[in-house]
């Protein structure tokens, strides 16, 4: 997409929409894009759910959950960047939102507005500093990431025991199972692109207010919170507590040290109350905001 695509405010609308219509299987390789950034962070989500309730992050793996967060974080920035570049009216209005969230920090909010934006308002800094970020320094920090999360899991994963015949399941089993899950999620991706395309809204007009404006749906607990907190420091620090209290599990939950989810009533409790609010802030973001809250139950 990059061989058609022009960073511009002026051009970014119209190399999208060229995409769609008239390049080769634009339109595919786009559908299939979202559907796999989509796909990703599902299957991300569900790794960081396994590996907490089983106990994963424990000794001597803590660096290796550390570095998952981080990676975890980096695909949400993809999403962030990903969503301003073809530059129309949701992608235009839901960035401006995004980069205003820092100017709740006291002392240096402004500044961090005006880094994230590259002037005072939103415009081709802006634009060009998140297609820099979506497609050169969040590739280059993954993959750095990538090298250091990776090389950890074939020495833990010696101890992940035998399969059916007494074989070891590291990599007789796991290594060749690899190119299976990736040309089945492939297809899975292609065969949802062909039946949901991606499209495209409306050019982005900065003196017209979407009547409507929701993101992704991995986005949709930010987005309830962002619109039903009164307190904008408040928001940003509820935000910022996820990421960086899975940061701190392995060190906190080291003291228990057993693996199964239910000897470790905390740590099991805990998941299940983030996972019920989670899911209630993802409810309530598709609703009326004065119907959020409750989830139109009453």
């Amino acid at each position: 997409m990059t061989f058609y695509y022009r960073p511009t405010v002026t051009e970014a609308f119209a190399s999208v929409q060229y995409i769609m219509t008239e390049a080769n299987f634009g339109w595919l390789i786009r559908s299939v894009h979202r559907w796999s950034a989509s796909m990703m962070v599902l299957m991300m989500i569900l790794h960081v759910f396994r590996v907490y309730l089983t106990g994963g992050f424990k000794k001597p793996r803590e660096l290796t959950w550390v570095t998952g967060v981080v990676l975890a974080v980096l695909t949400a920035s993809f999403g962030v960047t990903g969503y301003s570049l073809p530059w129309d009216q949701i992608g235009y209005w839901a960035v401006k939102i995004v980069t205003g969230v820092p100017e709740a920090i006291p002392v240096i909010g402004s500044s961090l507005v005006e880094l994230l934006r590259g002037s005072a308002s939103v415009g081709q800094s802006t634009l060009t500093r998140f297609y820099s970020l979506h497609t050169f320094v969040l590739p280059l920090l993954t993959a750095v990431f990538m090298l250091m999360h990776f090389p950890m899991i074939p020495k833990l994963a010696k101890g992940m025991g035998h399969n059916y015949y007494g074989e070891p399941a590291w990599p007789n089993d796991l290594l060749y199972i690899f190119p299976v899950v990736i040309l089945g999620t492939i297809a899975c991706n292609v065969g949802l692109a062909v039946l949901e395309p991606s499209m495209i809204g409306e050019p982005a007009d900065p003196f017209a207010t979407p009547l409507e404006i929701l993101p992704e749906w991995y986005f949709f607990p930010v987005f309830q919170i962002l619109r039903t907190v009164p307190n904008k420091l408040l928001g940003v620090l509820l935000m910022v507590s996820v990421p960086a209290g899975l940061l701190t599990v392995p060190f906190f939950e080291n003291v228990n040290k057993f693996q199964n989810p239910f000897r470790r009533p905390v740590a099991t409790t805990v998941f299940l109350i983030g996972t019920a609010v989670a899911l209630w802030l993802g409810i309530g973001a598709t609703l009326p905001i004065e119907k959020s809250l409750t989830l139109g139950l009453f």
